[in-house]
C-alpha cells in the first residue's frame, strides 16, 4: 500500500490514504520529538511526496528504534505512527498525526 504525503504548516486531517505533514520548521517538545519530526521531514523530502512500501517500513523502524529512548505520551505517539506506517489496515493516517503532533509540537 503507498501512502501519499502532502506538504502543510500544521499536521491536519486528510482523507484516505493522504497524510499531511509540517513543511515548516517545528519546535519539538523534546529532542526526541524533534528527531522523530525530522526523520518524518526527511523522508517527505527524499520520497518526492508518496511513500511506497519500503519507504514506509524504513522510516517506521527508524521511529521504532526512536521510540525506545522515548518517555511517555511520546513514546506512545511515535510508537503509535510508526506502527500505523506499515499497518496494512490502516488508510488514513489522522488520528496517529493528530496525537504526534498534539504531543511533539
Amino acid at each position: 500500500m503507498m501512502k501519499k504525503l502532502f506538504s502543510g504548516a500544521v499536521l491536519t486531517a486528510t482523507a484516505a490514504t493522504l497524510l499531511v505533514l509540517p513543511t515548516a520548521p517545528a519546535q519539538a517538545a523534546s529532542p526526541v520529538c524533534d528527531k522523530a519530526i525530522a526523520m518524518i521531514n526527511a523522508a517527505v523530502d527524499m520520497s518526492g511526496g508518496t511513500f511506497d512500501t519500503e519507504t514506509q517500513q524504513k522510516l517506521s523502524d527508524r521511529l521504532s528504534g526512536l521510540a525506545v529512548v522515548a518517555v511517555g505520551p511520546e513514546r506512545d505517539a511515535i510508537t503509535a505512527y510508526a506502527n500505523a506506517l506499515v499497518d496494512e489496515n490502516v488508510t488514513d493516517m489522522d488520528g496517529v498525526t493528530a496525537e504526534l503532533n498534539r504531543v511533539c509540537a
